[in-house]
Order: C-alpha cells, then sequence, then structure tokens
C-alpha cells in the first residue's frame, strides 16, 4: 500500500505553505504561477511539483520578492534563486520546507541531508529549539486540519525523535563537570 500523498486540495496547499486559498487561487488566474487539475466536478486539485513550487515562491515573497516578479521566472529559475538565497541567509524556513517535502515522500535521505546541512552550520540545541519545536508545531496543525495523515506525522516524528536521543546520549557520554 502506498502511503505517499500524491494529491493535495487548495486547503492542503493553504496549510502547507501558509498563503490564503484565496490568493492562491488568485495568484493562479492573474499570474498562472499554478497550473491545478481539476476533477469531473471542477474542484482544483494539485499534485507534489506544484507544491514544491509553491514552497519556493513562499520563500521567494517572504524574502520580498514580488509575485509578479516570481510569475515571469523561469521554471528552473525559481528553485535556483531559492538556493542562491538559502546559502546568503537564514536556513530555518527551507529547513521546515525541505523536512515537510521529506515527510510528505516518506524521504529519510532529504531529512538526513537536510538536517546534516543545519548541523554544519548550528548546535543540535539551536536547531532542536529554532526548527524542530516549529515543524512539529506546524506538523500538529497540518494533521488536526487532515492536511496530512497520521502515517506522515508519524514518520517525522519518529525522525526527530531519533535525533533527540542521539543527542541526548551524546550529552551522557561527557564526562560531567564539577561546578
Amino acid at each position: 500500500m502506498n502511503n505517499i500523498k500524491n494529491t493535495f486540495s487548495i486547503k492542503d496547499l493553504e496549510n502547507l505553505s501558509g498563503i490564503k486559498a484565496h490568493t492562491i487561487r488568485i495568484w493562479e488566474k492573474r499570474y498562472n504561477v499554478l497550473e491545478p487539475m481539476r476533477t469531473d466536478t471542477n474542484i482544483r486539485f494539485y499534485d507534489l511539483s506544484c507544491l514544491q513550487k509553491l514552497l519556493n515562491i513562499t520563500l521567494l515573497h517572504d524574502y520580498g520578492y514580488k509575485i509578479s516578479k516570481i510569475s515571469k521566472m523561469s521554471e528552473e529559475k525559481i528553485p535556483s534563486l531559492v538556493r542562491e538565497i538559502i546559502s546568503q541567509k537564514s536556513a530555518k524556513h527551507h529547513a521546515i520546507s525541505s523536512f515537510k517535502m521529506a515527510m510528505m515522500n516518506f524521504d529519510q535521505t532529504l531529512f538526513t541531508s537536510t538536517y546534516n546541512n543545519l548541523l554544519s552550520e548550528k548546535s543540535f540545541k539551536e536547531i532542536f529549539y529554532d526548527v524542530f519545536i516549529p515543524l512539529m508545531n506546524e506538523i500538529g496543525f497540518l494533521w488536526q486540519t487532515d492536511t496530512i495523515t497520521p502515517a506522515h506525522e508519524h514518520f517525522l516524528s519518529y525522525l526527530v525523535k531519533q535525533k533527540l536521543l542521539i543527542n541526548t546520549e551524546k550529552l551522557q557520554l561527557v564526562a560531567p563537570t564539577k561546578t
């Protein structure tokens, strides 16, 4: 049985990206940034590539790019600009987006590479407070609104718990110092 969620409603996109459904519809109509598929009853639905594109657009928008400028960029330019911004600025938002994509695809390799990239720049304590706690809050909300399945939440929770246990074990191996 394949538990990977491949299609998303506009409400799912709103919950995952933080962009209101109304705004997504306006961006579709005015700027053609996303091309939703339609059911027989004309209800929008989106695939993983649309989700990924919207998360990238959201990041660019959060960094001050106007949607009118983003809409004129090529399909290749948007991800490359996102990578450029992330390499120059805080990786927190990008890390959370990458962790979400890893969760949606049940991709442990993406989770691990994102975590290792963060670990090269920050301590585990910083990652825990700045990335994992906000991420888990967001994941709880996504589960609560039926955007993700319990399997998605369990997958991500397990990986975060694993990192927490490993780092707790490392602390216990360090000899205590007297104060």
